[in-house]
């Protein structure tokens, strides 16, 4: 199981590897490779952060100082970033993914997809009970 959600991690990187276009420099997809993979965490630590909101009763997590929030996010990129690129995982794995079996290939593509839809929804769902939990109105611009 945790060769499966290695794998899933390492696929992330991969497809941000990937999409991000031929016509850049392999320093340059390796940037940004890194930094879908920390935008997801980045996005499952918010989820977390809110929920234990809710569970404490507190509004601590938008509290923060945003430049607390800014350097937690850049040392998450230079987490990953050391993981991925200067170690050689992330570069590895991609240059062996399209030899993997094509069974496997799909399922961790849809691993990885799926994961990314139950994030964000997951995401809409937690900042949604949160405005609730502590009655916040969102302002409207009309």
């Amino acid at each position: 199981m945790f060769r499966f959600f290695k794998e899933l991690y390492l696929t992330g990187f991969t497809l941000g590897f990937r999409v991000s276009g031929s016509s850049w420099w392999p320093s340059m997809n390796a940037g940004k490779g890194v930094l879908g993979v920390a935008v997801i965490e980045w996005i499952m630590l918010v989820v977390i952060a809110v929920w234990i909101d809710i569970y404490l009763g507190t509004k601590f997590f938008f509290g923060v100082d945003r430049w607390t929030i800014r350097i937690v996010c850049v040392a998450l990129y230079f987490a990953n970033y050391y993981v991925l690129v200067a170690r050689g995982h992330g570069i590895k794995f991609e240059r062996e993914f399209p030899h993997l079996e094509k069974s496997r290939k799909n399922l961790l593509l849809v691993s990885c997809a799926v994961l990314l839809l139950a994030t964000v929804a997951f995401l809409i769902f937690s900042v949604s009970a949160y405005h609730r939990f502590f009655h916040i109105i969102p302002k409207s611009d009309f």
